[in-house]
């Protein structure tokens, strides 16, 4: 059409950027068409000329080739022999501990002053009285408990990995024997009691479970080693002045932006 030439990939590239259940094949065509014909005309009245546009371009043309090569350079690292590898290697370290247990959780509001906290301990010190007493956990936990998920079930919150609640949780509960109920303590959640249902064991995940992070890590890794190999052959020549303008600007964004809230 015009002056160019819209081939298949072009078409493929652009419905992928639109919703799939907005239209059909064609209508995709169709409105891709009609950007062309846009962008042809902006091309004809010199709009790529234009500073700002030409640096939107060339913004444009940097990402693209950035992603390219991103994806290509890391490609292997993902490929599943090298991650098997990984794992194989790393497994032990991909261990986690695992414990079941069930509490009794007393909320705390948010910035709560020191009367609410003492009327929270106070309530968490008479739960844990009833079950020292003599009254079954799970009872007090499915009357008082204010967790509305594991309330219903005694308290129950089922096996927990590690990482997967506040360390502060996690660490109180695992120093717990079987049976053994804690004294209540304090996280950024509120008050808890809680009771070790079973010993802690230590989870190796599968190479499938595990296969996301080790993913994510060998990507990591291998962008670092070849940004820093490319920092070391690509030279860069800065010029502070230049930037002088735009430090101002955001300065006087950010003042103007402490202003209005103060007006408010």
């Amino acid at each position: 059409m015009g002056r160019t030439d819209l081939r298949r990939a072009d078409v493929e590239l652009f419905a992928s950027q639109r919703a799939p259940e907005a239209s059909g094949i064609q209508a995709q065509l169709d409105a891709l068409i009609d950007r062309q014909r846009l962008a042809e005309e902006a091309d004809a009245r010199g709009l790529d000329d234009r500073p700002d546009v030409r640096a939107r371009l060339a913004a444009a043309r940097r990402e693209v080739l950035a992603q390219a090569l991103v994806e290509e350079q890391l490609q292997g690292a993902t490929e599943d022999k090298a991650l098997r590898e990984r794992y194989a290697a790393r497994k032990d370290a991909l261990s986690r501990r695992e414990i079941h247990v069930r509490h009794i959780l007393i909320r705390l509001p948010q910035g709560a002053d020191e009367a609410e906290r003492r009327r929270a301990r106070d309530r968490a010190n008479l739960l844990y009285a009833r079950i020292l007493g003599g009254e079954a956990f799970d009872k007090v936990a499915r009357e008082s408990s204010q967790d509305e998920v594991s309330a219903p079930r005694g308290g129950d919150l089922g096996p927990v990995l590690e990482g997967q609640v506040h360390a502060a949780f996690f660490e109180a509960a695992a120093a717990l024997k079987p049976d053994e109920v804690s004294k209540p303590f304090e996280t950024p959640y509120g008050l808890h009691i809680v009771q070790a249902l079973a010993p802690v064991e230590t989870r190796v995940p599968s190479f499938e479970e595990a296969r996301g992070r080790l993913a994510a890590e060998s990507r990591r890794e291998a962008e670092a080693r070849w940004m820093k190999d490319l920092r070391e052959r690509v030279s860069v020549e800065r010029f502070p002045q230049a930037l002088r303008p735009l430090e101002a600007a955001a300065t006087d964004a950010g003042t103007a932006g402490t202003q209005g809230e103060m007006a408010r």
